[in-house]
């Protein structure tokens, strides 16, 4: 039973250990088109859209955090998002933009 137990606790320890030891996704670039209220809508700059990248994914910027709310059709250039945050009003229009996934809250 003991060795189940020890077994056990190192089998999450090593999860853990490989979950944490997993390089972030490299940050994704961007110009910003327009800002409505808090709705920033973003250009994404290399043209292709990474995996991640849907509808309701918590984004992180340098100035704060939003959530994608609308991401444009396959096979339309530019890939464009629209992103809700309530730092929009930080942002300024034709400036480039740098973002990665956040982390949800939801659970919490």
């Amino acid at each position: 039973m003991m060795r189940h137990i020890a077994l056990a606790v190192v089998l999450v320890l090593v999860a853990f250990g490989v979950s944490s030891a997993l390089p972030a996704a490299a940050p994704t670039t961007g110009k910003i088109l327009s800002i409505d209220g808090n709705k920033v809508q973003i250009a994404l700059g290399d043209g292709a859209k990474a995996d991640w990248i849907k509808k309701n994914v918590p984004v992180k910027f340098k100035v704060g955090n939003g959530k994608i709310v609308v991401v444009s059709e396959a096979g339309v250039t530019p890939v464009t998002i629209t992103v809700t945050s309530p730092k929009a009003a930080d942002m300024k229009v034709g400036d480039a933009v740098s973002f990665q996934k956040g982390t949800s809250m939801a659970g919490c």
